[in-house]
């Protein structure tokens, strides 16, 4: 749907639709709806369809803001218990530097995401465009970007500190990385964000970067 148009509310007639049952890699459910049937409008909000994509990557961001210190205290936790050459592997100065980069990279994703509620909590208005003055977009683009690379280094180190141990199903890190590795794709790739505002940047120009980011 064109940026700026209203969401549509449509009915479907009994029998029109199929579900199709599916899951993504963290096993959560993914259903496709193929709708055979042609249908029926009902109605129109007044909220942008491009509103809905930016309040997913929003969501999504936080969420694996979340996972990302979930994952931090598990590998803390493990590195303090297990014992390799006499002491706890925590004590080892690689181990230390690692668990320094994952928990540098938490804490910018969880800043980054909470920029982006807060922009949005203080908009004025909301279209869903990067482009527009003012609008909470640009920090949710930035967030997703942010907190996609950072599920991109963080689980890596994650699983480096715990070994095999890791990815067994009775051990919990499993869980949030691999919810991690879905989002990351979920309403928007950190990738596709970086080209909406690479795509921002070179419209409005070059002297036009600093002041539209110190205005924020």
């Amino acid at each position: 749907m064109p940026a700026g148009t209203g969401v549509t509310i449509a009915t479907i007639p009994l029998g029109g639709a199929e579900v199709r049952p599916g899951r993504n890699l963290a096993l959560e459910p993914r259903d496709d709806l193929r709708v055979a049937a042609t249908p029926s409008a009902e109605g129109r909000t007044e909220l942008p369809a491009t509103v809905l994509g930016s309040l997913g990557a929003m969501m999504r961001a936080a969420q694996m803001a979340g996972a990302l210190e979930a994952i931090l205290d598990l590998a803390v936790a493990y590195a303090n218990e297990r014992v390799q050459f006499g002491r706890p592997i925590g004590k080892f100065q690689i181990i230390q530097q690692e668990l320094a980069r994952l928990a540098s990279h938490v804490a910018v994703a969880g800043t980054a995401a909470e920029l982006a509620f807060r922009a949005v909590d203080e908009a004025r208005s909301f279209k869903g465009e990067i482009e527009r003055p003012g609008d909470p977009t640009f920090e949710i683009a930035c967030a997703k970007v942010v907190v996609g690379e950072a599920a991109e280094v963080g689980p890596r180190i994650a699983h480096q500190v715990h070994g095999a141990i890791g990815f067994t199903y009775e051990h919990s890190l499993h869980f949030a990385t691999r919810r991690l590795w879905a989002w990351r794709s979920e309403f928007g790739t950190g990738e596709e964000w970086a080209a909406r505002l690479g795509a921002r940047v070179l419209t409005a120009g070059a002297d036009a970067l600093w002041p539209s980011i110190i205005a924020r």
